[in-house]
């Protein structure tokens, strides 16, 4: 299993950070998710929402990528 990260809550009608604790990473993930709704996928089907935030988090995982290809194509290799 995944190492254990405390959780925190902001207020956002008080402040948006405190310190190193904001909610920009989330916030950057779900505008990731809707983009793609409004521009390639149109429409959503429960039957296949696992796929669209599966396909979303290889997206956000792979943005700060020289080069995303060669790393879709090492990590199938790798598998």
């Amino acid at each position: 299993m995944g190492e254990w990260v405390p959780h925190f809550t902001i207020n956002h009608a008080v402040k948006y950070v405190e310190g190193l604790i904001h909610t920009n990473t989330i916030e950057g993930f779900w505008s990731l998710v809707k983009r793609a709704l409004y521009g390639q996928h149109h429409h959503y089907s429960k039957e296949h929402a696992a796929a669209y935030i599966v396909e979303a988090c290889y997206k956000y995982n792979i943005r700060k990528s020289a080069n995303p290809f060669a790393d879709f194509i090492r990590g199938a290799v790798s598998v």
